[in-house]
Order: C-alpha cells, then sequence, then structure tokens
C-alpha cells in the first residue's frame, strides 16, 4: 500500500495524500499511515508505518493519539415459559476515554526516502493492559454479587417483573411443575370443551366462576408460589447445566498520528478503529 502512495516527483508541488489539516489557515505537513493489524492484544504493541514530508517548513516531529471505546453486550433469558420466550439483551457502545497522545516520535533526517520523495519510518505504539476483553458467559454457579456489578442495582427484580406480568397458565404449570415448588398442580386446574377447535377438544387453565374469571384463591396461590420464585431460580438453565446470563465487556481504539513542523503546526491522518483482544 505504501508503494501505491510512493510520491512520484520531487518538486515542491504539494501531493495530498493526508486526510486533514487541523489548523486552518496554516499549510502543514502532510502524512499517510498503515497499522500492522486491524486488532491487537491488550498489554502489547501496534506497529506502524507512515509516510510524510512537508513542503512550507522544517518538520519537528510526530505523535499517535487515540480515544478508547467499551461495547458492553448483556443477554438474559428466562428458559421457564411456555406461551413465550423471554430474553434481555442489550448492547452499549460508548466513549471511555477522549483522545489522548500517547506516544512521542522525533524527526530524523534519516527517515528520508529517494525513492518514495519523503520522510518514512516503521514504529509501535503501546496498548493498556486493563483493556482486554472480559466475559461472564452462561456461568455453572450463580453470583447475585456480579449480577449487581455487570448489570446493575433493580435489574434481577425488574426482569422477574417483567416475566411474571406475561405469565399465563401454561407457564405457571411448567415452571411451578420443573421448579418442584408444587406436587400437585392439578388441584388449581379445570378444563374447558373447546368447540371451536372440535367436539372433545378440552383446554387447560385455571379455576374458574361463572363469568370465566380465574377464582381469587387459585391467583392468591399463584402469587405465593411466586413470592418463592427467585431470579436465580428463574435463569437456571438446568437442561444444560448454566445460568442463562451473558455479560461481555470488550474494547476498541480509534487511533491517528499528528505529524508536527517547527511552527508547531500539525496534519493529522486518517484514524483507524483497532480491536483489543
Amino acid at each position: 500500500m505504501l508503494a501505491a502512495m510512493t510520491l512520484t516527483a520531487a518538486s515542491c508541488a504539494k501531493h495530498d495524500f493526508f486526510d486533514e489539516t487541523t489548523i486552518t489557515g496554516n499549510v502543514g505537513p502532510e502524512a499517510y499511515w498503515e497499522i500492522g493489524s486491524a486488532a491487537v492484544s491488550a498489554g502489547g504493541e501496534m506497529e506502524f508505518t507512515v509516510q510524510y514530508y512537508s513542503s512550507v517548513s522544517e518538520l519537528d516531529h510526530s505523535e499517535v493519539w487515540y480515544d478508547i471505546e467499551e461495547t458492553i453486550d448483556q443477554t438474559v433469558t428466562c428458559p421457564w415459559t411456555s406461551t413465550f420466550s423471554y430474553s434481555l439483551s442489550s448492547n452499549v457502545k460508548a466513549q471511555k476515554r477522549v483522545s489522548q497522545k500517547i506516544k512521542e516520535y522525533p524527526h530524523l533526517a534519516e527517515y528520508w526516502s529517494d525513492s518514495l520523495h519523503a520522510f518514512t519510518f516503521t514504529g509501535t505504539f503501546p496498548v493498556s493492559g486493563t483493556l482486554a476483553r472480559f466475559s461472564w458467559s452462561h456461568p455453572e454457579e450463580f453470583d447475585s454479587t456480579k449480577m449487581v456489578t455487570y448489570f446493575g442495582e433493580g435489574y434481577m427484580e425488574t426482569f422477574k417483573e417483567a416475566v411474571h406480568t406475561r405469565m399465563q397458565y401454561a407457564d405457571y404449570r411448567k415452571m411451578y411443575i420443573g421448579m418442584g415448588l408444587m406436587d400437585d398442580f392439578t388441584q388449581y386446574t379445570d378444563s374447558t370443551e373447546d368447540k371451536n377447535q372440535g367436539e372433545g377438544i378440552y383446554v387447560y387453565h385455571f379455576k374458574q366462576d361463572a363469568d370465566g374469571n380465574t377464582l381469587p384463591w387459585v391467583t392468591d396461590s399463584m402469587e405465593l408460589y411466586w413470592n418463592k420464585v427467585t431470579f436465580e431460580m428463574l435463569v437456571e438453565n438446568s437442561a444444560n447445566g448454566y445460568y442463562d446470563v451473558d455479560y461481555n465487556r470488550s474494547y476498541s481504539l480509534n487511533a491517528l498520528m499528528k505529524v508536527y513542523d517547527v511552527r508547531g503546526v500539525y496534519s493529522a491522518t486518517q484514524s483507524k478503529e483497532i480491536a483489543i483482544n
């Protein structure tokens, strides 16, 4: 790619291969860079190659700057329901740190390349080891402290209420029997022939009054059992041997190179987005 950007004339004509001049009214150096990879390990070094020159002033130094973006993915699922599937997911990406200078590089005459008609050098810049990916995914043991830390205060209560408001007869039956909260669910159960579906077809439901409303004592009983259901029980995926919570945190950089002349005028290269592993 550097070869494609080679300057084809040694004159003072302006070859505009950089992306922006950041100080309006002054002609700054021109610069172009390539990074070694689209990803880097936390605590590692990212390699780069830069080309730059100025037709109006002596060059002074260059700097790597980058900001840090944090991405958090969360998913929590209740596997106990029958008439509906409930899974709460979110993806939040936000700037964790504004752009800052990371490393400075002196300008040296020896960087001049006759073939490129520009100065060029290869260097590296560091990436903090604190920016490593983190995951708490499908744990085999539940930890309420981690739930609060990673999902926030009140999350478990809000999730439980959201499931509760959607519950129907079949959901209560599957949940309470599956969780071992009651041995005899039939005491709350009745059936009605649904002639719309055909003779002899029965629909099961909670015991009802003459108007088709669930009997109050049945409703009260369901609430008593619901109070025994904890968030931990709601997200336990016993069939797979884990809890259905998933938290992932990752970081990325938006890095660029600034090349300064002796006047303090600089130009910036194109910003490169770099994932951190």
